[in-house]
């Protein structure tokens, strides 16, 4: 008997598609028979999964070994992110597109084992999801409930909206390998939600000691930049004032050489007008002296 929201959510979501409406009205009518009428309503309310949703949620369930790798490389990615090592980032970067193909491959191959077909734009679907499994930790731990019920979308910058894309909240439910969860008991509930909250909130200080020591370094690294770029415009000042100088110098020199250019010319056309006057003297002599034959 399901008498406990996060078993009927593991029991649901482990059905293929074709069975989910029939599997929710038998938790529903299984719920109401135990006199459960919130939790009836509770399932009665979950979402059917997009095809691209059932498909993860499908692999999450029936190969989680196959994610272990893709988790420790998202979390290669993120740290290189959080200290900003562009090296690493660089070479992640490149290796994140083949990463996430590979695995797509095998959510499509698992779905259709299953019976179900993937099309090329629901696989465009799973990609996106892997892609911001990869960049963000909440989109994760949602995929890993294995109770998606639409695709994630990263834009490339800022965190990934997870909110509704999974049934229940990540800290809310563990997936079981294989299908449905056993009933937990009201004890054993407790204990997991203590221990979530206590994990959650271990993983929010962690994060922003992390964002923290990040800021940090970004303020020391923004403060060693404008030291440089101040010294850099000083360099750049004492350069132009010097060349400022060296053309009030040129053009200092170029006044005074058309100082002398004009009076130069000015001497020239005195001494060209003296010789034109000596050189029609001359040529009036010449003439003259023409004019009187010897006797």
């Amino acid at each position: 008997m399901i008498l406990h929201l996060r078993a009927a959510v593991q029991q649901l979501y482990a059905a293929s598609l074709g069975e989910f409406m029939s599997v929710r009205s038998s938790l529903v009518a299984e719920a109401k028979q135990a006199g459960e009428r919130e939790l009836a309503k509770q399932v009665g309310a979950l979402r059917k999964p997009t095809v691209a949703a059932w498909a993860l949620n499908h692999f999450v369930r029936e190969h989680p070994d196959e994610l272990d790798a893709f988790h420790d490389f998202a979390e290669l990615l993120r740290e290189a992110q959080r200290t900003l090592d562009a090296d690493q980032l660089r070479l992640l970067s490149r290796e994140r597109a083949r990463r996430v193909d590979a695995v797509a491959r095998k959510v499509e191959s698992a779905a259709r084992t299953a019976g179900q077909p993937i099309s090329d734009a629901v696989g465009d679907e799973v990609r996106q999801t892997l892609t911001a499994f990869i960049a963000d930790e909440g989109a994760e731990e949602s995929v890993m409930t294995g109770a998606l019920v639409k695709p994630l979308q990263y834009s490339g910058l800022g965190d990934v909206d997870i909110e509704g894309v999974a049934a229940v909240a990540p800290r809310h439910l563990k997936v079981i390998p294989g299908g449905a969860a056993d009933e937990p008991s009201p004890e054993q509930t407790d204990a997991e939600d203590e221990a979530a909250r206590a994990a959650e909130e271990e993983r929010r200080r962690a994060a922003l000691a992390a964002e923290r020591a990040r800021l940090e370094r970004a303020v020391e690294r923004a403060g060693k930049a404008r030291r440089d770029a101040e010294h850099r415009v000083e360099v750049q000042q004492a350069r132009v004032d010097e060349a400022r100088e060296g053309v009030a110098d040129l053009e200092r020199q170029l006044a005074t050489a058309r100082e002398r250019l004009a009076k130069a010319t000015d001497e020239l056309d005195e001494v060209s007008g003296i010789r034109d006057e000596k050189a029609e003297a001359e040529a009036g002599a010449r003439r003259a002296l023409e004019a009187h034959p010897e006797d």
